[in-house]
């Protein structure tokens, strides 16, 4: 019989909803006989996500999501992009905006970080995309300017919700994310925090 991960996803945009969803149920399945569902906490859509949205709300749902009995979580993840480049060894760039989101997210981050996976794709979660949709070169789209990576990977430097979610949900589901891994150092990351998380989520 097969095990059930809930979790929670807070993103700032569109694209965040299509692709972490299909890189959740792929790494689910790799980790073993697994299913990952995805709880209905999120910032509405209506709402129109954003990066101040996140940054003021992950803790508040964060919360709601361990503490709802009537709707379990397993796991909370949230993130934001770094919006620039960052070609430093260590990531330096990449980890003071992951130290950002966890100060907003203060002790409630503290409280439930063995629950917790954030993420912050260098540029954009679009450079994730892209690197899905051709042959790049490992870390070789972080130096390209966001707009020209969105006309890229959508063929508009402003595509709407409805585009964005077609292609982003098209691009993921032939997505090799073991490959992606090697492509991107943001993705790197976080494809390490959530294969660890489910290394030992499985032995529970």
């Amino acid at each position: 019989m097969s095990k059930t991960l809930r979790y929670t996803l807070i993103g700032e945009g569109f694209a965040e909803y299509q692709f972490i969803p299909a890189y959740m149920s792929w790494a689910a399945g790799q980790a073993g006989d697994l299913k990952a569902i995805r709880t209905n906490i999120q910032i509405a859509v209506s709402k129109n996500p954003s990066v101040s949205k996140v940054l003021d709300r992950a803790a508040m749902y964060c919360a709601q999501s361990f503490t709802d009995d009537r709707n379990p979580c397993d796991l909370f993840i949230a993130g934001i992009d770094l919006d620039g480049t960052d070609f430093t060894d260590d990531l330096e760039i990449h980890d003071k905006r992951l130290r950002e989101l966890k100060e907003k997210m203060g002790k409630v981050y503290r409280q439930y970080e063995d629950r917790t996976i954030l993420y912050v794709p260098i540029q954009a979660i679009d450079c994730w995309v892209y690197y899905t949709q051709h042959q790049a070169s490992a870390n070789s789209l972080e130096a390209v300017g966001k707009d020209d990576t969105k006309k890229k990977v959508y063929g508009d430097k402003n595509p709407d919700r409805q585009r964005i979610e077609k292609v982003v949900r098209e691009s993921a589901a032939k997505a090799d994310f073991s490959k992606l891994a090697k492509q991107s150092r943001s993705f790197a990351h976080f494809h390490k925090q959530v294969s660890e998380f489910l290394t030992t989520y499985n032995k529970t």
